[in-house]
């Protein structure tokens, strides 16, 4: 007959494994069911008794309570040793027999998503023992693991029919432990790793809101699936970057917005409470939230207040360098028209060089239409990093910063402004990159004689100033023979006078 080895935690599910102890030892005898509290002598090394007395059995039962698996991942976070993950593992290493058993209320779900070595637990077939018939559960996990259970409780049997019952019970035992706890398994584990997948390949084409959606049916009926919540968070986050909410079905925009918002958020109140409030992750998270409540301010227009900067600047308090925290802060700030004080939560974003692409999207979107000559100037000089630095422009981006170039609608002031944020040749190649990449052709001898006009300004501002005025007169020629009017004229008559006094 097997030895068998008890795990628990005395703090979880110790009446449980003493009442299954009792059992085991009228069923097997005590001198084959091990337990710590015992089995192990005073003054014994406790993890030496346990390794001794792990080598001599075949069976290992894993008792399983309902704060089991907090416990656990509790440990494995403060990185203190944990005597009942130990025991697991040395089960494992072995490859003796390994049973989670289920006890006061724990379910199947506690096994998805445990740390390390112990994440292989939840692909073995579990036992469960109910308060209302632990006895006859107690008796059934004894018939599955083939120990001798002495009388049925009726008339006794003679030796013949026992052996015959035996057989037919170890053969059915068997039988069920050979397909069907192994095809169940496989069958669970192919469904979870099925839905996995889907949400991978959601989230990476950029459909946060579907891969949300399947995480949130999947917890459905795997409520404890550490794995999905913090996934389901990953692609809340997602969904938050790149938050839409267009009018549909007869609702306005900010009724969408305001119904996708509530779905969110809760998930991310939860998500900052597994944190504890603590680290990167909990910073990234309350960045996230901020911006939900920013949502909610702007989008759909039902917050007022500063909820938002609250927890920016919180998450900035938990983690100051937080990329997702200084961009959000930096267009929370600029909004509200605090340009000076935008800036330098924007810069600390820009350099991180981490969340490039929602970084960018927020520094445009807030200084896409500068309102003053510092965000002007801070435009450009992105616009330029973003050259240099080979990145990609969508045309939205792109005409938003050419709206600053154009001599038609910007005063003298303003074009300076935008050509002197950088240096000269930064300022040419800045300027070409961004005109030829346009893809709305304003007519050819417009975009000709704008580009002369850059081109001339930059001259000027470089000092060449015979060469500025040569290219200024050749386009004042140009302006006419094409007929044009207006403030790029002006623009024109005015470098030519200053030029000529010179």
């Amino acid at each position: 007959m097997s030895n068998i080895f008890i795990s628990y935690r005395r703090e979880d599910a110790a009446a449980y494994a003493g009442r299954l102890c009792d059992h085991l030892n009228r069923l097997a005898g005590a001198d084959r069911v091990f337990m710590d509290v015992e089995d192990i002598a005073p003054g014994d090394p406790f993890a030496a008794a346990i390794d001794d007395k792990m080598a001599r059995c075949e069976i290992a039962l894993i008792v399983i309570g309902p704060r089991w698996a907090a416990i656990l991942r509790e440990r494995a976070q403060q990185t203190k040793r944990d005597y009942v993950a130990h025991e697991i593992e040395a089960a494992l290493a072995r490859k003796i027999r390994t049973v989670p058993v289920l006890v006061g209320g724990a379910t199947i779900a506690d096994l998805e998503g445990l740390p390390g070595k112990l994440a292989v637990l939840s692909e073995f077939e579990v036992a469960q023992l109910r308060d209302d018939t632990f006895g006859e559960d107690c008796a059934r996990l004894a018939k599955s693991l083939k120990l001798e259970t002495g009388e049925t409780g009726g008339f006794p049997l003679g030796r013949k029919a026992m052996a015959a019952l035996a057989v037919c019970l170890a053969l059915a035992v068997a039988g069920w432990l050979a397909y069907g706890s192994w095809s169940q398994t496989r069958a669970r584990k192919a469904v979870v790793e099925q839905v996995f997948a889907t949400a991978k390949i959601q989230a990476e084409r950029g459909d946060y809101e579907s891969a949300f959606r399947t995480y949130q049916d999947f917890l459905k009926t795997h409520p404890q699936n550490r794995a999905a919540m913090n996934l389901q968070l990953d692609a809340a986050m997602g969904w938050l970057e790149n938050f839409r909410a267009a009018a549909a079905n007869g609702l306005k925009s900010e009724e969408v917005a305001a119904a996708r918002l509530d779905e969110i958020l809760p998930v991310m109140d939860a998500g900052l409470a597994r944190s504890n409030g603590k680290g990167p992750r909990a910073a990234d998270i309350l960045a996230h939230i901020g911006w939900a409540h920013w949502l909610n301010q702007k989008v759909a227009f039902r917050e007022f207040g500063s909820a938002a900067e609250r927890d920016l600047r919180k998450a900035l308090e938990i983690d100051s360098s937080n990329v997702y925290a200084h961009a959000m802060l930096g267009n929370w700030l600029m909004q509200k028209g605090k340009t000076e004080e935008a800036l330098e939560p924007f810069r600390r974003a820009g350099e991180s060089n981490k969340a490039k692409p929602f970084v960018r999207d927020l520094q445009l979107a807030a200084m896409g239409y500068p309102r003053d000559s510092d965000s002007r100037v801070a435009l450009i000089r992105i616009a330029n990093e973003m050259r240099r630095n080979k990145e990609s422009i969508d045309d939205r981006q792109r005409r938003r910063i050419l709206s600053n170039y154009n001599p038609t609608v910007n005063s003298a002031e303003e074009i300076t402004e935008t050509l002197t944020a950088v240096p000269p040749a930064d300022a040419w190649a800045t300027y070409v990159w961004l005109d030829e990449s346009r893809t709305d052709r304003p007519g050819e001898d417009y975009q000709r004689v704008q580009r002369e006009f850059i081109r001339a300004s930059i001259l000027e501002i470089e000092q060449k100033r015979d060469e500025a005025l040569a290219a200024f007169r050749t386009l004042q020629g140009e302006l006419n023979r094409l007929g044009y009017d207006g403030r790029i004229v002006r623009h024109v008559e005015g470098a030519l006078k200053r030029l000529s006094k010179r």
